[in-house]
């Protein structure tokens, strides 16, 4: 199997080839889409028990997202040449727009019952899903084009 060329050295806060970050990314990943869909199952349900799950689910990404936007900042200004790649900035900036749309996402989410969710609740979960996946998108163009976040195992 040809391995990947990495242009700097590869991180030393890796497990089994692959950095921190990127196995704290998936967390938040999952918390800010599944808030998403609490936040539709309570919609259309009106059960109080969704909204709750909507803010938990919140506190908990944004709590993982800053540990892996850490992570992530610390590799990104310390490893030579990784801001000079082309998506970089973006992903970035991106994952700061996530988190502080979750943020105030989950400020929103502390309102009583319908306010709480409608309409501003899941206006912001579908925006910050929607600025997840391009940042996302964004981040992965990063691993599989430029081998960032990836160990050179030869």
């Amino acid at each position: 199997m040809p391995s990947l060329h990495v242009p700097y050295p590869p991180s030393n806060a890796a497990i089994a080839g692959h950095t921190i970050h990127r196995f704290l990314a998936s967390f938040p990943i999952a918390c800010f889409t599944l808030a998403l869909a609490t936040d539709i199952a309570y919609w259309r349900t009106s059960n109080l028990i969704w909204l709750e799950f909507s803010a938990w689910l919140l506190l908990a990404g944004i709590t993982v997202g800053v540990a892996a936007a850490l992570f992530g900042a610390v590799s990104f200004l310390v490893r030579f040449g990784a801001r000079a790649v082309r998506f970089a900035w973006p992903a970035a900036i991106g994952t700061l727009v996530v988190l502080i749309l979750a943020f105030f996402n989950n400020l929103v989410h502390t309102a009583d019952g319908w306010t709480a969710v409608m309409p501003w609740g899941l206006t912001l979960s579908a925006l910050t899903v929607l600025v997840m996946l391009v940042t996302l998108w964004l981040s992965v163009s990063l691993v599989h084009a430029h081998g960032m976040g990836v160990r050179n195992h030869d």
